[in-house]
């Protein structure tokens, strides 16, 4: 039986939330956590450059839903690669954490499209409150860990 920790499955599941949100705290989260934990600033910069660039691509106009077919299997995909990262940083079985990584994908991407679509205040402040919340619900996920990946 593939079992893990109730509290790493949490952490996974928050990391997916993430993920759902922004495709690239999914490897990026657990890849920055290790990169302070051993003071790997090349590592650190090119996490927190991957981040911003997507957080600022998000804001053209003209780009893909994340709700459609292919970028939502990439966005998947990429919270099952952060959950397998985390799993490995937490010392935990990589296929069971990262499955429900990717799990919560889905519906955090629906939640993030229809909480945008309902907002009637400025475009902008819903972006940065969007980008706030998955970013913290990142660095909650890792909170604490190493993650073991060169």
């Amino acid at each position: 039986m593939l079992m893990i920790r109730p509290s790493t499955a949490v952490r996974a599941a928050v990391l997916g939330l993430a993920t759902g949100s922004r495709s690239s705290l999914g490897p990026c989260a657990p890849l920055w956590s290790r990169a302070r934990a051993h003071g790997r600033k090349g590592l650190l910069c090119s996490t927190v450059l991957a981040v911003a660039g997507e957080l600022a691509m998000d804001k053209v106009p003209g780009m893909p839903g994340r709700t459609t077919g292919p970028v939502l299997a990439l966005r998947v995909l990429s919270g099952a690669v952060g959950g397998g990262l985390l799993a490995l940083g937490l010392g935990e079985r990589v296929v069971p954490t990262a499955v429900i990584a990717a799990l919560a994908v889905p519906a955090s991407a629906a939640a993030g499209v229809g909480w945008r679509a309902g907002w009637s205040g400025p475009a902008h402040v819903d972006a940065v409150l969007e980008d706030t919340a998955a970013l913290t619900l990142a660095c909650l996920a890792v909170s604490g860990t190493r993650a073991a990946v060169s």
